[in-house]
């Protein structure tokens, strides 16, 4: 059960790691580009997601 459990959080904390990949792949093409300008909002919504997963993936480990 620990073992499934594990491999839940570890498959979230990989799909979170390619979105902020992506994210990154994002604003460095973005700061390339003659005008940089960064999604503030999308970038926020990746922290706040960032945030969930840490949170999730504690009260997994916590009982």
């Amino acid at each position: 059960m620990a073992s499934e459990r594990m491999m839940q959080a570890i498959g979230t904390l990989e799909r979170a790691v390619d979105r902020l990949e992506q994210d990154v792949a994002h604003y460095v093409s973005a700061a390339a580009s003659p005008s940089p300008s960064i999604d503030v909002p999308a970038a926020r919504a990746a922290l706040r997601s960032l945030d969930d997963l840490i949170d999730e993936l504690k009260g997994r480990t916590d009982g």
